[in-house]
């Protein structure tokens, strides 16, 4: 299914989007819950007042640096 050129206000549950892309997509305001993005990429993104909760981060990178790193030194250990 294609979506172009759409303003709408989507509520997926219980789905599968492997394979997905989204391009010059705003998506302000959105919530994700319970999901699994393992091996996303994200490219040219504005993530700022993004927030990240409760999330399994191994192997995420952010510039190549591996965020468990990144957490670690914020964190003194």
């Amino acid at each position: 299914m294609k979506i172009h050129r759409a303003r709408e206000v989507l509520e997926v549950t219980d789905a599968d989007l492997t394979g997905s892309s989204f391009n010059d997509v705003k998506m302000k305001d959105v919530t994700f819950e319970n999901i699994n993005m393992s091996g996303i990429r994200i490219n040219d993104a504005n993530l700022s007042g993004a927030e990240i909760t409760n999330a399994n981060v191994t192997g995420m990178t952010i510039d190549g640096i591996q965020v468990t790193d990144l957490l670690r030194v914020f964190r003194g250990q």
